[in-house]
């Protein structure tokens, strides 16, 4: 099968993260929205998966089914489009450790019958796609580290049990806002002129719910995986077994209108 090209980089993760981000297929239609429209699993597992692919700049809007095998001895996944658009296709990346948080990565495209005329263009069209999807998940292994560091070693000096932000009209323009209290990241946003304070923690895998969207009724998407929690009652809307940890008390004093912030219980353990 024709070698159309390779791509090449460092990146600031562990092979770890790699591994991860690899067999993760339900962050691609989220974290990849401007790439993929939606993707229906067929099978899954610690071995990688197999799924069926919709991709936003297919006019036709056909599918294509794909299988990534990941090969830890080898240090290797191997991604194969086995039917549809593109069917032949194989991607090969091999993940070389460099320190404990860095990876030199190269990944290799073989692309069947590719004629010499299409070489060159199909070559920039994989480099093109595979930068921007690396730069997008690189975002996201590194808050997931970030997290996943935070949790292990828990809060620091966390003994703030309250906050005073100021008059509720001076805040509203900066609305939402990120602040730490008792050692911990939330928002406060305002839904339906009601201030409700959040955790900027996905309990899925760590995803960074302050980049959510708040949608109507109150209920926020984490950017990563699609995951909707009620901002009310703490509780994933797709049921699933995780949910939202506690977060501060919002106050506004009826005398002075100052929004105070009262922290509430400990952030509970995430599902991932």
């Amino acid at each position: 099968m024709p070698h159309i090209g390779t791509y090449r980089r460092e990146l600031p993760v562990s092979v770890e993260r790699l591994y991860e981000n690899a067999i993760d297929w339900a962050h691609l239609p989220y974290l990849h929205r401007s790439t993929f429209a939606r993707i229906d699993c067929i099978d899954a597992g610690d071995w990688g998966f197999r799924a069926r692919v919709w991709q936003r700049f297919r006019e036709d809007g056909q599918p294509f089914v794909i299988e990534l095998r990941l090969d830890r001895d080898c240090h290797r996944w191997t991604t194969r489009t086995l039917a549809g658009p593109g069917s032949g296709t194989e991607v090969w990346t091999h993940a070389f450790p460099i320190d404990e948080r860095r990876t030199d990565i190269v990944v290799d495209f073989f692309v069947p019958e590719a004629t010499a005329e299409r070489v060159e263009r199909l070559r920039e069209f994989y480099v093109s796609l595979y930068a921007r999807l690396y730069d997008e998940d690189v975002w996201m292994m590194t808050v997931r580290q970030e997290r996943l560091d935070a949790v292990r070693h828990g809060p620091a000096n966390a003994v703030t049990e309250h906050l005073e932000l100021g008059p509720l009209e001076e805040l509203r323009p900066r609305l939402p806002f990120v602040f730490e209290l008792g050692g911990r990241s939330f928002r406060l946003v305002e839904i339906d002129s009601e201030l409700i304070a959040h955790s900027t923690v996905c309990p899925h895998l760590l995803g960074p719910l302050e980049r959510g969207e708040v949608h109507d009724g109150g209920v926020i998407e984490c950017p990563w995986h699609g995951y909707r929690f009620d901002l009310r009652t703490l509780a994933c809307v797709q049921g699933g077994r995780c949910s939202l940890a506690p977060a501060p008390i919002v106050r506004v004093d009826p005398v002075s209108s100052n929004v105070i912030l009262i922290a509430g219980q400990p952030d509970a353990e995430y599902d991932g």
